[in-house]
């Protein structure tokens, strides 16, 4: 949504002045080149530990810190995961896509372009869930509820939900879930439960495919 008004545009004027001098030199200047990036999934027990999706799971054996390869090594044993194995194709039981972390308005009408005339994966379940009362009512002014509903998704009420395992929004122990909340610590989505995070597109995609999907590979979809 576009803001407009006088404050927005006194704040865009002062942001204007905190332009470097002219001239200025950098210690390090760094280019990144945004189409080249991938999708990024964790694999782990900590935010931290992710990969792009196209990547394998590392190997505790060459982490140069001892402390390091003890984490990744009880990490992977939580998650039932092993080195060398890839992160594409790895089923899941449960898609939660929202939480206030990516439950906007711009990543809901990500996930329904993914979803849009779509069924989800038989067999896995799918929470949406806005990330506000207001995106709520805006998502459903934009009919994104209906193509939620029609994929065969839970269109769910502004909260919690899975993000904290509440009100019953939980995987059972030794459950896969790939959600787009900002947590993946050991129980974090239900005791015994497993998490990787992904983004809205590639929650969608897993949502259709009942694994870990790349949305990059999803028709109309290049990223």
């Amino acid at each position: 949504m576009r803001r407009r008004g006088a404050d927005w545009d006194a704040a865009v004027a002062r942001w204007r002045t905190l332009a470097s001098d002219e001239g200025a030199t950098y210690d390090k200047e760094i280019v990144i080149d945004a189409n080249t990036l991938e999708p990024m999934v964790t694999y782990g027990t900590n935010p931290g530990m992710g990969l792009p999706i196209s990547g394998t799971i590392p190997n505790p054996a060459d982490e140069s810190d001892p402390a390091a390869a003890r984490a990744l090594t009880r990490a992977l044993e939580y998650m039932d995961l092993h080195a060398g194995d890839s992160i594409i194709g790895r089923p899941v039981n449960t898609v939660f896509i929202g939480s206030c972390t990516n439950g906007r308005i711009s990543d809901l009408r990500l996930a329904a372009n993914v979803l849009k005339g779509q069924r989800v994966a038989k067999g896995v379940r799918v929470m949406v869930v806005p990330g506000s009362a207001d995106v709520k009512r805006q998502a459903e002014r934009e009919g994104l509820d209906t193509i939620f509903r029609d994929a065969g998704a839970d269109w769910r009420e502004a909260g919690c939900s899975m993000c904290i395992a509440m009100n019953g929004d939980q995987l059972a122990p030794g459950e896969y879930a790939i959600s787009t909340s900002n947590r993946n610590f050991e129980g974090r989505q239900g005791k015994g439960g497993r998490t990787f995070l992904a983004s809205p597109l590639t929650a969608a995609a897993t949502a259709l495919t009942g694994v870990i999907a790349d949305p990059r590979t999803l028709p109309g979809l290049s990223r």
